[in-house]
C-alpha cells in the first residue's frame, strides 16, 4: 500500500511539473505563429503598394511609348504630321501627368474604418459618463463644431462658449459638449479642389458634395441626392460607402456632408443616418446667424428628433 501510494504521488507529481511546460511550449508557439503571420501580412501590403506604383508606372510607360510612336510618324509621314504631332504630345504629356502623379503611399478603407472606431469609442464613452444624451448638432463655429447638448431639444448657447469643448453655461440646460467635426478637415480639402465658389443654396450645394464623396474622396460607390426646401431637408442615398459603420457619432461621410452645408449655407445641420438602404438626412436651419459681436442666434430652437419630424 505504501509503495502504491508513492508511486502515485510520484505520477502526479511529474503531472503537475510536465503542465506548465507544457503551456509555456504552447504559448511559444502562438507567439511564434503570430510573429511570423504579422510578418507575412507586412510583405503582402508591401507588395500590394509596389504592385499599384508598377501599375500607375506601366501605363506611364505606355503612354509614353505612344507619344513617341506618334512623333515619329509625324517626321515619317508628313501627310498626317499634324494630326501625329498632336497624338505623340499628348501622349507625352498622359505620360509625364500619370508618372508624377504615382501614389508613393496607399492606405486601405479598413485602416481608416479602424481609426474612427477608436474616435468613436473614446466620444461615445465621454457621453456616457458625462450623461449627455442630445442629438447632434453641426454648428458653423470655428470651421464647424458638433455640439451635443445635454438634453434633447435644448437650445444651442452662445457662439463663443462653442469654441471649448466642455461648453459649460451659467444656464446648465445649454449646456454640452462640442467636438470638432471630422469632415472639416475633408471639406477644406475640398475647397482647395474647386476652381469657384459653390452658390450657397441647397440645390447647388448638394451634386457637388456627392460627387467629392465619389470622385474626390472615393468613400462610397455612388451617392443620390434630394433635396425638399418646404421642409429645409437634403437626402442623400449612399451606395458602397466604405470607413467601417457609418451610422456612429460623426462618421466622416454623414459630417463631410453635414459641414459642407453647415459652411455654405451658413447654417446649422442636424443628421439622421438609417441603414439599408443607408440615407443621410441633413436638415439645416436657415434661421441660424452669428450678430456683428459673434454671438449665436437662432429664430427657434433646434426641432426634436421625433416621429412627427421623421415623417416630414
Amino acid at each position: 500500500m505504501d509503495d502504491t501510494g508513492n508511486t502515485e504521488a510520484t505520477r502526479g507529481a511529474e503531472t503537475a511539473g510536465t503542465e506548465p511546460t507544457a503551456d509555456a511550449s504552447e504559448s511559444a508557439d502562438l507567439q511564434t505563429r503570430v510573429a511570423v503571420l504579422e510578418a507575412e501580412n507586412r510583405q503582402l501590403r508591401d507588395e500590394h503598394a509596389r504592385a499599384k506604383r508598377a501599375t500607375y508606372r506601366q501605363t506611364a510607360l505606355g503612354l509614353f511609348a505612344v507619344g513617341a510612336l506618334g512623333l515619329l510618324g509625324g517626321v515619317v509621314f508628313p501627310d498626317a504630321r499634324s494630326v501625329l504631332f498632336a497624338l505623340g504630345g499628348t501622349g507625352v504629356f498622359a505620360g509625364v501627368l500619370t508618372y508624377v502623379l504615382t501614389p508613393e503611399r496607399f492606405v486601405t478603407a479598413s485602416v481608416g474604418a479602424r481609426v474612427y472606431q477608436a474616435l468613436r469609442a473614446d466620444r461615445d464613452a465621454m457621453l456616457g459618463e458625462l450623461g449627455i444624451g442630445g442629438d447632434p448638432v453641426y454648428v458653423p463655429v470655428d470651421g464647424v463644431r458638433v455640439f451635443v447638448p445635454r438634453h434633447e431639444g435644448a437650445p444651442l448657447p452662445d457662439a463663443a462658449e462653442l469654441v471649448d469643448l466642455f461648453v459649460v453655461p451659467e444656464d446648465s440646460e445649454h449646456g454640452g459638449v462640442a467636438f470638432r467635426a471630422t469632415g472639416a478637415p475633408l471639406f477644406d480639402e475640398f475647397e482647395t479642389t474647386q476652381s469657384r465658389s459653390v452658390d450657397a443654396t441647397p440645390q447647388a450645394v448638394a451634386p457637388v458634395l456627392a460627387d467629392a464623396l465619389v470622385e474626390l474622396f472615393e468613400l462610397a460607390d455612388g451617392v443620390d441626392h434630394d433635396v425638399d426646401t418646404e421642409t429645409n431637408r437634403v437626402t442623400f442615398e449612399i451606395a458602397g460607402a466604405g470607413l467601417g459603420d457609418p451610422t456612429g457619432i460623426d462618421h466622416p461621410i454623414p459630417s463631410f456632408l453635414a459641414v459642407g452645408l453647415a459652411r455654405t449655407l451658413d447654417a446649422t445641420v442636424r443628421v439622421e443616418v438609417r441603414d439599408d438602404p443607408l440615407t443621410v438626412t441633413c436638415r439645416y436651419d436657415p434661421n441660424w446667424s452669428l450678430s456683428s459681436d459673434g454671438t449665436a442666434a437662432t429664430d427657434s430652437a433646434p426641432e426634436r428628433r421625433d416621429g412627427a419630424s421623421a415623417a416630414a
